[in-house]
């Protein structure tokens, strides 16, 4: 009956870990990315449990080692400047490891890029399923026709749009915003993720492979402006929720400068996503497309655990994507359910509302083992 001509869109983890493995299943995968090149920011994730083994057997786990951040402890600062903690993080069980999200998105599609096409730069406007195909339109290129499509294309999902409707039917914004970028210096505390906070505020400082990295997560009405997606309004809403304030960080001496002048800031309002399924006939959605909320990093190990499922279930009936993804589905929802509830005891945790939530968090952290 041929190869089997598969379409991911989306180059990030879930995508360029899928594609990987439908390449050693014998299919044939393309990998279509609005962006030009990978991003080369974002805050560090885990690859633990499952994934790890996921990424043992794509030959990658030691290059993930290397540039693993190795920061065992987190330690709170008070306004002050007093901290308190460290507290003990827990040592990686196994090969359980922390890296930037940009080493490890990067690395997974360097894996995969000899056996796989990669189409940077482009990006699908229009999607038509048949019974045994589905035409794919391109911004950038003449159509083409694929057996199945999968979109692994993140919170912000093209694929899930043009198959199942609107963002607003299925995105959830939970009230809560996230901001990160490099500060391209060493951080003052090599060791340690430092953390800051005013009510409803949070600033954090991570020694990543030794150079620092700020991250932003604030409380702020959940639906967001029209607008936010914009890097200039990003920055404006950044520098109105922390300007101004004394946050005695030695990494960050000029606040406004410094995020003014940045060219990696990554933002978004993390949402909750809800499908009531993650497949339509040939079409189907990985990663954050289909199921999302993850305030500890561990989102990346759900996507990379998620694309082997799906991957081995395509396998088994490669001609039968529908029955797949229905397999896929059945495995793998149980596992992000799991991941998705602890999302209210996190933000209470790293973004308390009042000052005497905050002052609870604090009393609560003198007392964990350090």
């Amino acid at each position: 009956m041929g190869q089997v001509r598969v379409l991911i869109c989306g180059a990030g983890i879930a995508g360029s870990t899928l594609a990987f493995w439908l390449a050693r299943h014998g299919f044939q995968a393309s990998v279509v990315e609005p962006s030009q090149r990978l991003r080369s920011s974002g805050a560090p994730v885990d690859v633990h449990g499952l994934a790890t083994e996921v990424a043992r057997r794509m030959g990658v786990l030691e290059r993930l080692k290397e540039r693993s951040t190795r920061a065992p402890d987190l330690a709170s600062v008070t306004p002050p400047g007093h901290r308190i903690g460290p507290i003990r993080l827990g040592r990686p069980r196994g090969d359980d490891l922390e890296i930037p999200r940009a080493d490890l998105a990067n690395i997974l599609c360097q894996a995969a890029q000899d056996d796989v096409e990669f189409l940077f730069g482009n990006s699908i406007t229009a999607l038509t399923t048949e019974l045994s195909a589905v035409n794919v339109s391109f911004e950038r290129s003449e159509p083409r026709r694929y057996d199945l499509v999968i979109g692994a294309d993140g919170l912000h999902s093209r694929v899930r749009e043009l198959v199942f409707g609107p963002e607003e039917r299925f995105v959830r914004p939970l009230g809560l915003y996230i901001a990160t970028m490099s500060l391209g210096q060493a951080a003052a505390n090599p060791d340690a993720v430092l953390m800051y906070n005013r009510p409803g505020r949070s600033l954090t400082i991570h020694p990543v492979l030794g150079t620092a990295g700020v991250g932003f997560i604030f409380r702020a009405p959940p639906h967001p402006p029209s607008n936010y997606r914009d890097p200039q309004n990003q920055k404006r809403v950044v520098l109105n929720t922390y300007d101004g304030i004394d946050w005695n960080v030695p990494e960050l001496p000029d606040l406004h400068g410094q995020v003014s002048a940045a060219d990696d800031l990554y933002f978004d309002a993390i949402s909750q996503v809800t499908m009531p399924r993650w497949s339509s006939g040939r079409v189907g959605l990985l990663g954050d497309a289909a199921s999302c909320v993850s305030l500890f990093g561990d989102g990346s190990s759900l996507a990379m655990q998620g694309a082997f499922t799906l991957a081995d279930a395509l396998a088994e009936s490669p001609h039968d994507p529908a029955t797949a993804l229905l397999r896929y589905e059945s495995s793998h929802r149980k596992t992000s359910r799991s991941r998705q509830r602890g999302h209210t005891l996190a933000a209470h945790w790293l973004v308390p509302a009042t000052r005497a939530g905050l002052f609870t968090r604090n009393q609560t952290a003198r007392l964990l083992p350090g």
